[in-house]
């Protein structure tokens, strides 16, 4: 056999000359910028460069277990596998190469459409011809839409990621949006394709996408008027630059506030800026109506009729239009001494207002610090930000703003992957519920005979005050800079996900559990019309058809249940990549040993599992 396939000899040239960042404090796992590697052979996986790069580390179950519980919404045993199989890298390449599997949008029609016979068997067609616009696939089709196309793609990353982007460009069911059930699955779509693209990209889109419009009040957004006291909303030029871009503060690279002479953080800006952001933002509106009957012969649809002030429920979707007739003429005076020329159309106004925001400094950094929160960590130090922000700034080839860069920056950071960082006090996350509920129904293979997977979730939503798209404002359900009171706001450390684990949401979570694994109700699936003229579906667990019941696959840990110490280890590895104390593996053994079922001993450990302080915890 030949040992130089198997053990290369390495020659490590650390050029002062190269591009990127040099770091300094260790190689490996991607901190290869600067670095040529030479090896005696270059055979399949023996790629010398493989060797530091992580592309060819094959990592152990318990590491791609607690590197899954970052980079998705939950993973069987199977999938943890495959990821230790791979390697971290390996498969990060897998996920970015995928395409959109699926589509919300046509999901939530074609659920719709199993409902509305059912609506004018209930309403009869005079009340459609008389109250059209009540029956139309509101919220809840949407919602039956995402538990579906999430349950039945293994697209990991990209649903992981199109769910962190939620939480930062946010629209809310909340809100008169709720009567568009298709629109608001249309900008989960845009999120979704736009996760693996450039942060350029998405910015624009989301400030054309008729839902924002509406949600933050730039749809219809007219010039001004002096003469009627008439302005422009300012509303979308506010958060575009406080939530979606540049943040409140001038920011360094690694996340920390840059101060003036007398030691005062600097807006990144004004008042001003904001009324001249919120002229670039007028003149836009729905690019047409739509009647989302099947038949519609009986009704007088308008297609293509443009207008502005055009009900939400009847909105397409396309991107809004210009009229040209409403837009603020004149110059604008953006940041950093950038003016927007005169006699432009609309939309050259707003693309070089993206530019604008998107070639600020504070973008790599205040982006990539929201996702290194939504995925890995709280409190990630400067340093893990200024190296998430640096590949933001630049992928290596000179291309700003590339997801998939910045996601792979932020999931194989040593201080996302290290495991040396468990022990680390200030380390890890609370996980929010929403991502409890995926994990739980995804790790054991949720699944029924229908291949139904239409849960509205209306009542874990109300128990625990998260679901998709479903949150109070426009600043997500947490902030990220939420303190709780106590050791955490003592130390100034931020905990976003406490601002909703409240008395009443924590206790509601733990009776949910006992419900999902103790009485075996995994989802609120629906498939009947209701009768109520907000067209919501009907739930009823006791009229459910058997072949629409959910069920978990527990076939694995029901043969080791004779064994309880061998079933806690296997949720250890399948839940938290191994983060169970002693104590606690001891306490649901000793709590599980007595019972002489199996399946009721194998319920009693998932529940007392997921309730536990070191699930509950992500490390």
């Amino acid at each position: 056999m030949n040992k130089e396939k198997f053990f290369p000899f390495l020659l490590l040239l650390c050029g002062f000359y190269a591009k990127g960042q040099i770091y300094d404090d260790y190689i490996g796992a991607g901190h290869v910028e600067g670095v040529t590697v030479l090896s005696s052979s270059n055979e399949g996986q023996m790629d010398a460069n493989n060797t530091i790069s992580g592309g060819g580390f094959r990592v152990d179950e318990y590491q791609a277990a607690r590197f899954l519980g970052f980079a998705s919404l939950g993973a069987d045993f199977e999938t943890i596998q495959t990821v230790a199989n791979q390697g971290i890298s390996n498969w990060l390449d897998g996920q970015f190469a995928q395409v959109p599997l699926v589509n919300f949008k046509d999901k939530t029609w074609e659920i719709w459409e199993h409902f509305y016979p059912q609506y004018i068997a209930i309403y009869g067609r005079n009340f459609i011809e008389n109250h059209g616009d009540a029956v139309v696939p509101y919220w809840y089709y949407w919602k039956m839409a995402w538990w579906h196309n999430i349950m039945t793609s293994d697209d990991h990353l990209r649903q992981r990621t199109a769910q962190a982007l939620s939480q930062i460009f946010v629209i809310s069911e909340k809100s008169n949006l709720q009567l568009s059930g298709p629109g608001m699955a249309d900008y989960y779509d845009m999120l979704y394709k736009h996760a693996f693209g450039n942060f350029r990209d998405l910015l624009y889109d989301v400030s054309l996408h008729p839902m924002m419009g509406y949600y933050l009040s730039h749809l219809d957004n007219p010039k001004s008027d002096p003469a009627n006291n008439i302005h422009p909303d300012e509303n979308y030029a506010r958060e575009i630059m406080q939530l979606f871009s540049i943040g409140l503060f001038e920011l360094n690279v690694d996340g920390t506030r840059k101060l003036d002479a007398q030691g005062r953080a600097i807006p990144t800006y004004d008042n001003t800026d904001i009324k001249e952001f919120a002229k670039i933002f007028t003149g836009l509106t729905a690019s047409g109506y739509y009647w989302p009957w099947e038949d519609y012969s009986f009704l007088p649809p308008e297609f293509g009729n443009k207008a502005f002030n055009s009900p939400i429920s009847t909105v397409t979707w396309e991107p809004m239009v210009a009229f040209e007739n409403q837009h603020e003429q004149g110059p604008k005076y953006l940041l950093n001494g950038q003016v927007v020329p005169a006699g432009q159309t609309t939309l050259e106004d707003i693309n070089d207002a993206i530019d604008n925001l998107f070639n600020h400094s504070n973008v790599g950094p205040f982006i990539g610090k929201l996702l290194i929160q939504r995925f890995v960590k709280s409190n990630p130090s400067p340093a893990y930000v200024a190296r998430v922000a640096s590949k933001f700034n630049d992928n290596g080839v000179g291309v700003r703003g590339d997801m998939k860069a910045l996601i792979r920056a932020i999931l194989t950071d040593a201080e996302a992957l290290d495991c040396s960082w468990e022990d680390d006090a200030h380390h890890g996350k609370l996980r929010e519920p929403l991502l409890r509920y995926t994990q739980a129904m995804r790790a054991f293979n949720a699944q029924n005979q229908s291949g139904r997977m239409w849960n509205w979730g209306y009542l874990f939503d109300e128990a625990v005050d998260q679901g998709i798209l479903a949150s109070p404002s426009v600043f997500n359900f947490y902030l990220p800079e939420f303190q709780p009171n106590g050791p955490i706001s003592d130390d100034d450390l931020v905990a976003p996900e406490y601002q909703i684990h409240t008395s009443a949401t924590s206790i509601n979570f733990i009776n949910l559990a006992h419900d999902w694994f103790i009485k075996e109700f995994y989802m609120e699936v629906a498939t009947h019309a209701g009768n109520d003229s907000h067209n919501a579906p009907s739930y009823n667990e006791n009229d459910l058809d058997p072949v629409d019941y959910v069920y978990l696959d527990l076939t694995d840990e029901l043969a080791i249940a004779d064994n309880p110490a061998a079933l806690v280890e296997r949720l250890n590895l399948i839940l938290t990549g191994g983060a169970f104390s002693d104590a606690t593996k001891t306490n649901i053994v000793n709590a599980i040993t007595p019972l002489s079922d199996n399946n009721e001993r194998v319920k009693a450990a998932l529940y007392l599992a997921f309730i536990s302080p070191d699930y509950s915890i992500q490390k």
